[in-house]
């Protein structure tokens, strides 16, 4: 604000160490972020295939280097490319309970750096006072896939350092932090490519380096021609997995049976093609309509709300991705826009993501449908700001269409 001078940026630990009223509760957030992970760990020294989707990245990654179908016939299983199942290896050798624990503290570790990262970008004076909140906001639809050690985590971790890379203008972090998401989860391909349209003359040839280095990674095995069979196998089932069928899920396809309205599968595919050129396009103006900085987190955004309501196989603790953007979203309209009431409010979305945590009787009438429902009902708050009309541009701030 225009005659506002800024307090100097405090450190992490000394926050910790001596926090000021206003950080009271971000020492709070941090402080249950840790117990929650703490005691997450604890149960899977105990018991690690409780609750645990962990076995089924074990065995791939053993199964790969054996030679065997790591993908099966079914369209559940290991739906991930094989690079995957190469870089998980360390973990798997390292079995259990200990390579459990070690991907767990590898994926919550890089969540929660990627969220100080980007909090300090955005938020610079006032850092842990936004932390701790943000760590709070993404816990009720979190806790599920941080119990279950999901690669989701991981993914989105990847995908924010990437927007924060973006946001900086160092290409060469972005592109291969996006090429390590697009390796962890294939979801990334949606931030990948639209971050390589919008940018690409300084990210659009590092990209398509970085994505032919993942996809070329599983021909480390001993066996290349056996690489290649099993390379085809894990395409076709990605392929299949994307077909209709007649489980339901927590997209767009979860609301729209919920209010009677089940679409065709081409319906569904004329959808998501519409909206995916929506997305591109309200993604370009906000590279024209805002600053550089804000834009990046724009199209994180933009990229999370397209998987959340496009992507044919959303779950439930895929919402995770979610709960994050709304939460930096609600740090920054209350510490840098001042905007109470549209903080508050995507704060209280954070919490009612939170519905499978809060017992049958709540999750029960709301399964499949809330969820892409709150999306929908952000999507005006994230068009708002992709056009300029959220956040303050910065004195002297442009678009960053070209790099």
């Amino acid at each position: 604000m225009p005659g506002h001078k800024e307090m100097p940026a405090r450190g992490l630990m000394d926050a910790l160490r001596h926090p000021t009223r206003r950080e009271f509760l971000a020492r709070a957030g941090v402080i249950v972020w840790t117990i929650f992970n703490l005691v997450i760990l604890i149960l899977v020294w105990r018991d690690p295939g409780a609750s645990s989707v962990v076995g089924n990245y074990r065995q791939a990654a053993l199964g790969w280097w054996a030679g065997r179908d790591i993908f099966g016939g079914a369209i559940d299983g290991f739906l991930y490319l094989p690079s995957f199942a190469v870089l998980y290896t360390p973990f798997a050798i390292l079995g259990e309970p200990w390579g459990d624990i070690l991907w767990r503290l590898v994926s919550v570790g890089a969540l929660t750096y990627a969220v100080w990262h980007a909090i300090r970008l955005y938020l610079p004076a006032r850092s842990f006072e936004a932390f701790g909140p943000v760590l709070l906001l993404i816990l009720p639809a979190g806790s599920a896939a941080l119990r279950n050690g999901q690669a989701t985590t991981l993914l989105l971790a990847l995908m924010l350092l990437a927007a924060v890379a973006v946001a900086q203008q160092r290409w060469w972090p972005a592109a291969v932090l996006l090429g390590l998401a697009l390796a962890v989860k294939p979801l990334a391909v949606v931030l990948l490519l639209l971050a390589g349209a919008l940018y690409y003359r300084p990210l659009a040839p590092r990209l398509v380096l970085c994505v032919i280095l993942v996809l070329a990674l599983p021909f480390l095995r001993p066996d290349p021609a056996a690489a290649w069979h099993l390379y085809g196998l894990g395409l076709d089932k990605l392929l299949a997995s994307a077909a209709p069928g007649p489980r339901a899920w927590s997209d767009i396809t979860g609301l729209l049976d919920a209010i009677g309205l089940s679409a065709s599968p081409v319906a569904l595919t004329g959808l998501r093609l519409a909206t995916a050129a929506a997305t591109l396009a309200i993604g370009y103006l906000a590279l024209r309509r805002q600053d550089g900085e804000i834009a990046a987190l724009d199209l994180f955004a933009l990229s999370i709300c397209y998987l959340m309501l496009m992507n044919p196989r959303t779950e439930e603790n895929t919402y995770i991705m979610f709960a994050t953007v709304m939460g930096l979203f609600a740090v920054l309209l209350a510490q840098r826009q001042h905007r109470l009431a549209r903080s508050w409010l995507l704060a209280a979305f954070c919490i009612a993501l939170g519905n499978q945590a809060y017992g049958n009787w709540i999750f029960r009438p709301t399964v499949l449908w809330l969820k892409p429902l709150l999306c929908l009902v952000f999507l005006p708050t994230l068009i708002e700001a992709c056009l300029g009309a959220l956040f303050r541009r910065e004195p002297g701030a442009s678009g960053a269409i070209s790099g």
